[in-house]
């Protein structure tokens, strides 16, 4: 038997006081668990992994159970800066040398292709998230981040995407700052309002009759008789497969999950709303954009016309205030001699990284499946982990998985993860400096 203990790495269950919290669609039903059901397969975590699953399942005529501690969207998936990017943090070549041959390969098609695939549930089910596929461009910070970028087009070209190298005065009007000279435009990416995004598969998984249960944080998780039941606080369920998708929220509920990956605080801020003689020179053609430094900055226009930054720093504390500190920087270097810019909004949250970069499956119990690990890429890539989670707990084999299952393997010296981020970042910032 295992229990929880922990207590959502001491995170409030409170939304935080984001724009995207501020100015989401409405949660159709909110509901606490007050009984004891039984099901086909629960679901502990109601992010985009979760609620992608549940879909699929419904989808299949599954029925399905999701569970949350707060409520859809309150982690990394209703936080984020909101950009649908394709791949995965390794670049493809780099995927098909550790993993070489068809897997690898599969690998890469899944990672390519992840966009797509969510660009078209928003639009099979009608989801109000302000979806846009205009593209993704990433600009060089520095001279290693030029050669990243010329890179990272030609290996995504070779491999069939309409890649674009943009340099000089089109970048410029492109990005609408002159603070980089290179970059390379990747037309699958784009952008949603993250936590209406998330709200609207809860809305989309309900319409499909599954049951999602807010404010219900499992207190203990155990397998019987070869049904797994979990306990909340008012409520219990029963069900032979499970699914857990607490990302990096994971807590002790799987023997070694919380210590397989390293919780890493990041940040977005937004503006006033710019005004519209202004804001046409940002990213007018309705791009977003992430340069190559070693700690990210991410940039895009919000829905109704704020600039909206986020990275440029991590922490594994709560206190965000000296990455949002950095973040205004950096919105004063590349926007600042145009633009007044007066911040509005400022909040942070958890996302898991792993020690290899990449998406991580488990199945460490009979009838169990995990995902975790999306290491930035969460918006596209959680949406189709929940969907091959689902084919999973469906009968698909293992081999049909374009992630392999592993064991959880516990991060050695993870007691001193704090320390460990706290010095990566210094170190990372000092890199971009040095080679800027």
């Amino acid at each position: 038997m295992i229990t929880s203990t922990t207590d959502l790495l001491k995170e409030s269950l409170i939304l935080p006081n984001s724009l995207w919290a501020e100015t989401a669609i409405k949660l159709i039903d909110k509901k606490k668990l007050v009984e004891n059901l039984e099901t086909e397969v629960l679901i502990i975590g109601s992010g985009f992994t979760g609620l992608s699953a549940a879909i699929h399942l419904a989808e299949q005529g599954i029925n399905s159970v999701v569970l949350d501690a707060s409520e859809p969207g309150w982690g990394a998936s209703g936080r984020n800066n909101g950009q649908v990017i394709a791949g995965l943090k390794q670049d493809p070549d780099i995927i098909e040398s550790i993993y070489p041959g068809k897997l690898g390969r599969k690998m890469v098609d899944f990672s390519s292709n992840a966009p797509t695939v969510v660009f078209n549930l928003i639009k099979k089910y009608g989801i109000n998230c302000n979806a846009v596929n205009k593209g993704w461009i990433q600009p060089a910070f520095t001279k290693k981040g030029e050669k990243a970028v010329l890179h990272r087009a030609k290996v995504w070209e070779e491999r069939g995407v309409n890649t674009e190298i943009i340099e000089g005065n089109d970048l410029n009007k492109l990005l609408g700052t002159s603070k980089y000279h290179i970059g390379w435009v990747d037309p699958r990416g784009g952008s949603i309002q993250p936590f209406s995004y998330a709200r609207g598969l809860a809305n989309v998984a309900q319409s499909l009759g599954v049951k999602i249960y807010c404010d219900s944080k499992v207190l203990e998780l155990v397998n019987r008789n070869g049904l797994w039941v979990v306990k909340t606080e008012n409520g219990s369920v029963k069900a032979p497969k499970i699914i857990i998708a607490t990302g990096a929220y994971a807590e002790n509920l799987v023997k070694n999950l919380d210590k397989s990956i390293v919780p890493v605080r990041t940040a977005q801020v937004a503006t006033k709303i710019i005004p519209e003689s202004i804001r046409e020179f940002i990213l007018p053609k309705g791009h977003v954009s992430s340069d190559t430094r070693e700690l990210l900055t991410s940039f895009r226009l919000s829905p109704d016309g704020r600039l909206v930054m986020g990275g440029s720093g991590a922490t594994a504390g709560l206190d965000h205030s000296k990455i949002v500190g950095y973040l205004h920087q950096s919105g004063e270097e590349l926007f600042g001699k145009n633009i007044k810019l007066e911040w509005d909004y400022a909040w942070s949250g958890y996302f898991a990284v792993t020690t290899d970069h990449l998406p991580h499956i488990h199945e460490p119990q009979h009838n169990m499946y995990i995902s975790v690990g999306c290491n930035g890429r969460g918006i596209a890539i959680s949406t189709c982990l929940g969907i091959e989670l689902a084919k999973r707990a469906l009968g698909q084999l293992v081999t049909e998985l374009p992630i392999p299952v592993s064991k959880i393997k516990p991060i050695a010296f993870h007691e001193f993860r704090s320390v460990g981020v706290k010095v990566a970042t210094i170190f990372k910032r000092f890199q971009d400096r040095l080679d800027s």
